[in-house]
C-alpha cells in the first residue's frame, strides 16, 4: 500500500469515527455492567451511558479507581464525547464544578443540561443554547429581562440551585 492510500484510509476510518455515536448501559435493574471494551473508543467519537448512578457520579469526581472510572478516563484520552442520561433525582448530586467544568454531557430523558459559571446569564448567552434544554443555575446567578424572555420562547426549563456542593460533598 502506498502512502497516499494509506493517508486516504486513515482519513476514512476518522471521519467514520466522528459520525459514529453508540449507546452502553452503566446499570441495568441495579446491577452494574461490566464496562465496554476500550476499542469502543477507536470506532466512536461520541458515547451517551445510561441509567448513570450517584455512585459513578461520586467516583468519578473523587477519581477512584474502579473499572468504569478508568474506562471513561481511557476515553477521554481518545477525546471520546460522553453523554451521562441521569434522572432527576440524581442532578443534586453532581457538584457544580462537573457540570461546568468537566468534558462531559449530561442528560436527562434526552434533554441537554446545560450551566454557565458567569454570574449574570445574558439574552445572547441564551440564545446559542438549543430550545428544549434544561438550565441549571445557581440562586446567586442573575438572568436579564431579555433573557428571561429567550428562555420562555425557547421553552427551556430552570433548575435553581442553592449551592455549589453536593450532598455527599459536604
Amino acid at each position: 500500500m502506498d502512502e497516499d492510500n494509506l493517508i486516504k484510509l486513515i482519513k476514512e476510518k476518522l471521519i467514520a469515527r466522528e459520525n459514529t455515536k453508540d449507546s452502553v448501559v452503566y446499570q441495568h435493574y441495579g446491577q452494574i455492567e461490566t464496562p465496554p471494551n476500550t476499542s469502543l473508543f477507536k470506532k466512536c467519537r461520541t458515547l451517551e451511558i445510561s441509567h448513570v448512578s450517584i455512585q459513578l457520579m461520586n467516583e468519578l469526581y473523587r477519581f477512584e479507581k474502579t473499572p468504569w472510572t478508568d474506562w471513561i478516563f481511557t476515553g477521554l484520552s481518545y477525546q471520546t464525547l460522553f453523554y451521562f442520561e441521569i434522572n432527576y433525582f440524581i442532578l443534586p448530586f453532581i457538584p457544580w464544578q462537573m457540570l461546568i467544568e468537566w468534558p462531559v454531557e449530561f442528560m436527562i430523558s434526552n434533554q441537554k443540561i446545560c450551566s454557565f459559571q458567569e454570574r449574570t446569564l445574558t439574552r445572547s448567552m441564551i440564545a446559542k443554547l438549543p430550545d428544549d434544554v434544561i438550565l441549571v443555575k445557581m440562586k446567586q446567578q442573575k438572568l436579564t429581562e431579555e433573557a428571561t424572555e429567550f428562555i420562555r420562547n425557547k421553552k427551556i426549563k430552570v433548575i435553581e440551585r442553592s449551592n455549589q456542593s453536593c450532598i455527599w460533598e459536604e
